[in-house]
């Protein structure tokens, strides 16, 4: 019971410097609703950074990161040396027709043989993944696991377009 308490105190002090407290309150209340996939377009990049010591790849993740948001995309994940980043997977956030092409040319330019990358577009669906205890809002494409077996067979400095 002092924990469920402690958490939920925890939890509001978080979350009341960014949301309406009526709303923190309903969220400790009600719980996470758990909204239904949403299917439609979507546009990845998946771009993995080689450094010579941990501080490198850290520095190189984070200037994709930027480049990322500069481009309009939404970052879905920074694991170590890979960024997973997308376009279309955000209902608040609209990117112009070439964004993909965009950021994968900035990547290129400022990364230039420090990185590989494989990027492309489908049908696919957006939304929360995962359990009641870790949950990411994350996207799903076919061919997920191909995309990434291509981006293992990159030399560094290369990158690929992949249609599923």
């Amino acid at each position: 019971m002092i924990r469920a308490f402690l958490e939920k105190r925890r939890v509001r002090r978080v979350f009341e410097k960014f949301v309406d407290s009526k709303h923190v309150e309903t969220l400790l209340r009600d719980g996470i609703e758990r909204q239904p996939l949403k299917q439609g377009h979507i546009e990845f990049v998946l771009a993995f950074v080689r450094g010579e010591s941990p501080a490198k790849v850290a520095e190189q993740v984070g200037r994709i990161a930027d480049l990322a948001v500069t481009h309009g995309a939404t970052i879905h994940s920074l694991t170590g040396s890979l960024a997973i980043v997308a376009f279309g997977t955000h209902p608040a956030l609209s990117s112009e027709p070439d964004s993909r092409l965009r950021l994968v040319q900035a990547l290129r330019q400022q990364l230039a043989e420090d990185v590989k990358i494989v990027h492309g577009a489908a049908t696919g669906h957006c939304g929360l993944f995962g359990s009641e205890k870790c949950m990411s809002y994350t996207f799903l494409v076919p061919q997920f696991d191909r995309v990434l077996g291509a981006l293992s067979r990159l030399e560094f400095g290369e990158s690929k377009e992949f249609t599923p």
